[in-house]
């Protein structure tokens, strides 16, 4: 069986969002483990192999209502009939007398701790026909019935009676207009629920299941199967990754890689600028950023604007200048506020002719403070998500060619707090993250979703 991970459509297309406001580049590798951190936040995709020439091919039977997954027919029907009657039926429940009469002994399910009731009541063998069918229908009645244990207990006879003192009943919600909806007991309901299975079950030998359900299987093997897949996931989140990319794509940003090692994402291409006709102000801070890496943009402002209040016209000049120089591409800011320049020749042959890139004041800028102080980017959502160190399997592990690199390494500080809920910062639409519909369930593969990749 082949297992792979996908990210929340939902939270992915909030995610770009923050990425887009933010204006800041995330490590890819990072982005996918923190979504692997909580399972509310992924989806699994199974997919069982072809089988061999003249066999018939295996299949999953999936609950169409909450996408929980089952090899076997019976097991899926009895989960309908247990979890799901309130699709067809409203449920009352009422106070009754406790039973009277003389009981002496009270059975109990020896699997699931469930009193039965007395042998000689009168819905004791309607009690295990409900039980075996809703929880252990995968056993033979026989095999289930050997587990049943008769007490003689005058406390478990009076804890029984308690639990019969609720009555269940339940009522079709769609009845022919004129017509009252009957009460039936549980039975009842299960009963006349058995002719509408199929269509609440979808029979296929591919399927995507909700985080929270992918740890949730009745079959042992196939829960151990994808705990296994979800540990070799959260060492390397490769399968995640492979369908970030083309999303992250499809959906407008940018991917770059840093030394050919680790990946990031951003909404803004890394785009040089060329300082032969670039203004004074901007090829000082290109040059200054050459030999300055790393550095965060209130470093910048006290290496070139040494002694100035971030609210002067000097200062404010500065901070726009590079702040518009984010927004083009032709600096990169990271997560964590760290600046670096753009690689493929980000300062050119014009350079060593151009003025020295010593600390200068130029005269006051047209925009006032308040604008230019408005330029600089605070924290998004995302800035948690720290790339990985070095040596790691996720910065060995970057495949695709590189776009565009900076021109030095990123060393950024390590934390460990997962993604948190985004939150809508800004008005502006965002696209819907591809190939998480229901219509595509049964089509997306991380090797197709690249095709999407390549026609962006």
């Amino acid at each position: 069986m082949k297992v792979t991970f996908l990210p929340d459509r939902e939270r992915l297309a909030l995610v770009v969002q923050d990425i887009r406001v933010s204006r800041r580049a995330f490590p890819l590798a990072e982005i996918a483990s923190r979504f692997l951190s909580r399972e509310d936040l992924y989806l699994v995709k199974l997919e069982l192999p072809p089988p061999a020439e003249g066999r018939e091919r295996k299949t999953f039977l999936q609950c169409l209502a909450c996408k929980r997954v089952f090899r076997s027919r019976s097991n899926a029907e009895a989960h309908l009939l247990r979890d799901h009657l309130d699709t067809f039926f409203s449920i009352e429940e009422t106070e009754v007398e406790p039973p009277t009469g003389a009981f002496t002994c009270v059975a109990r399910c020896g699997l699931s701790g469930t009193l039965l009731g007395p042998p000689n009541y009168h819905s004791y063998n309607e009690k295990i026909q409900e039980l075996w069918s809703s929880r252990f229908a995968h056993m033979s009645k026989g095999d289930y019935l050997a587990h049943i244990e008769t007490l003689r207990d005058e406390a478990l006879v009076e804890q029984w009676k308690d639990s019969v003192r609720k009555k269940t009943t339940y009522r079709l919600k769609d009845v022919p207009e004129g017509h009252d909806a009957e009460s039936m007991t549980r039975a009842e309901a299960q009963d006349w629920m058995q002719s509408k299975l199929n269509p609440l079950l979808r029979e296929s030998p591919r399927c995507i299941v909700p985080g929270p359900q992918s740890r949730r299987f009745d079959d042992n093997a196939l829960r151990a199967e994808v705990s296994a897949a979800w540990q070799k996931e959260s060492r390397f989140p490769l399968t995640l990754l492979l369908a970030l990319r083309p999303a992250f794509r499809h959906m407008g940003l940018h991917l770059f890689k840093v030394n050919a090692r680790e990946t990031f994402v951003t909404a803004i291409p890394p785009v040089p600028v060329d300082i032969a006709t670039a203004p004074d102000i901007v090829r000082d801070i290109i040059l200054f950023l050459k030999d300055h890496p790393g550095i965060p943009r209130q470093h910048v402002l006290d290496q070139l604007r040494p002694g100035e209040d971030q609210a002067s016209t000097l200062a404010a000049e500065l901070l726009l200048h590079l702040g518009n120089l984010v927004a083009a591409g032709g600096v990169i800011e990271y997560f964590d506020g760290t600046l670096a320049l753009p690689r493929s020749g980000a300062v050119r042959q014009a350079a060593a002719a151009s003025p020295s890139a010593s600390v200068r004041k130029p005269g006051a800028a047209d925009e006032p403070a308040e604008q230019a102080s408005a330029s600089t980017e605070t924290a998004p959502l995302l800035s948690s998500v720290a790339p990985p160190a070095k040596d790691s399997p996720a910065a060995e592990a970057a495949d695709l060619p590189p776009d565009d690199r900076p021109a030095v390494p990123h060393t950024p500080t390590t934390a460990d707090i997962p993604i948190p809920t985004p939150v809508a910062t800004s008005n502006e639409a965002v696209a819907p993250a591809p190939a998480l519909t229901e219509a595509d369930t049964q089509d997306v593969t991380p090797p197709e979703a690249e095709k999407v990749e390549a026609g962006s």
